[in-house]
């Protein structure tokens, strides 16, 4: 089974302009992504996808595989203009602005395609342990089956809790935000971006809901590590501490 993992990067943010080049301790973004998900056991090949000459350069300059794409609509899209030019099995999307990435995180979305060939997607979860988390819209939850199959992703506060929700999310197992990383088969990720966007996907701004709404089972794997993502200049100063500390190692 070949394994390769796409890390989508653009230039162009609202938020943040040249988020990829962004320097944290004397590397660009994009690297420290590239360099932690190259550690992982079980991927053969890192690629970033780009359509910017900047990051371009950049990915080059520190030895890395990178590949030119048309503008696209979503990093989802950039994947897969990548991902059709090779031979593979499974394809990795891995968020450029995860400087944090574990590489065993990504082990965890590919160890399931080896023991259940039935499996066509796969992503992280990690437990949701404050009100705050679970009351915030920009975090996506997830719940899910007793297999592990998630059931709905929502902006909203799902599952519903009681009014002493507090001391619910303290002791509850199955309070959980999404971690937006994903693991396609080729041939899903490639039909995945042929349909066209659903009611739910639509409602709730959500991709993935897509998968669903189409019959596709998304398997959800627990990840105890928490992933700290760069989204606007502030958060690169957290990433920087953490790194500054120590950790996380490779």
């Amino acid at each position: 089974m070949k394994s390769i993992a796409i890390i989508p990067a653009r230039y162009a943010s609202t938020r943040f302009e040249g988020k990829p080049l962004a320097d944290i301790l004397g590397k660009p973004m994009v690297q420290h992504v590239y360099e932690r998900a190259s550690q992982s056991r079980l991927l053969n090949q890192v690629i970033v996808a780009t359509d910017d000459r900047r990051i371009y350069n950049a990915v080059k300059s520190f030895g890395g595989n990178v590949e030119m794409t048309s503008d696209c609509p979503t990093g989802t899209d950039r994947v897969t203009i990548v991902a059709k030019k090779i031979e593979c099995d499974i394809v990795v999307n891995i968020q450029g602005d995860e400087p944090l990435l574990e590489p065993q995180q990504i082990d965890l979305m590919l160890q399931p395609f080896i023991t259940r060939p039935d499996i066509q997607v796969t992503t992280l979860k990690e437990r949701i342990d404050t009100v705050e988390d679970y009351l915030n819209r920009n975090i996506v939850k997830v719940v899910t089956d007793l297999q592990g199959d998630a059931l709905y992703f929502s902006r909203g506060s799902i599952p519903s809790l009681p009014a002493n929700r507090e001391l619910i999310i303290s002791e509850n197992t199955s309070v959980f935000k999404h971690i937006g990383l994903y693991a396609f088969r080729k041939e899903q990720l490639l039909a995945f971006t042929m349909w066209e966007r659903t009611p739910y996907e639509i409602s709730e701004n959500l991709e993935q809901l897509r998968l669903l709404e189409n019959g596709v089972p998304i398997h959800v794997v627990e990840t105890h590590t928490p992933l700290i993502g760069v989204d606007v200049p502030a958060d690169l100063e957290k990433v920087k501490a953490i790194l500054e500390k120590g950790g996380p190692h490779l």
